[in-house]
């Protein structure tokens, strides 16, 4: 797995055997792209981080702060890897925590442009508990954008505080970009 653009574009990740299921290459590809391809001077949280990959690409693409959250012991250790492995003081702070995604959100203390969540597909309400996680303790700002991705087949969980932008599906994978569904008090 590379990461596909930006300041550390063609650099390899390591991908631990079991445990994971890394978003491919194209598909991140085709995320930063809706996105507008540079995530510059964005503060940035990747949930259930995995490899990191997903958190790897907005680094490269600018980001000024990128916070990895990934709870098993052996695939946070190589996700720490991946970043020393990295070597980047040209780029901006990383921070990896090892701990439950949902669990993490009511302690973040800090709110983020982009949310990246890309939980194991057969973890049980991931969706309604991240969703609402987010929402409960405001880790998200008020124009920021969460990107989901989640299992092709099915509807997604997504209450009436979002308001999905776009939705897209590779293959047997499917991405929900999404926004805060504020009202307009004008």
């Amino acid at each position: 797995m590379r990461i596909t653009s930006g300041y550390l574009r063609n650099r390899r990740l390591n991908v631990p055997d079991s445990e994971v299921r890394p978003t491919m290459d194209a598909v991140r590809e085709a995320i930063f792209s809706s996105l507008g391809n540079t995530c510059g001077g964005l503060k940035v949280l990747d949930l259930f981080a995995g490899s990191g990959a997903l958190g790897m690409e907005a680094w490269s693409r600018g980001a000024d702060s990128v916070t990895f959250v990934e709870q098993h012991s052996a695939v946070w250790k190589n996700l720490q890897k991946n970043i020393l492995s990295l070597d980047c003081d040209a780029l901006g702070k990383t921070t990896c925590i090892k701990g439950d995604a949902v669990k993490w959100l009511s302690r973040a203390g800090e709110q983020f442009d982009l949310i990246l969540a890309d939980p194991p597909y057969d973890l049980p309400g991931a969706m309604e508990n991240t969703l609402a996680g987010i929402v409960s303790h405001s880790v998200l700002k008020p124009a920021g954008i969460l990107v989901y991705e989640m299992r092709s087949k099915g509807d997604p969980a997504v209450s009436k505080d979002w308001k999905i932008i776009r939705d897209k599906r590779y293959g047997k994978t499917r991405v929900l970009i999404l926004k805060l569904n504020i009202e307009d008090e004008s």
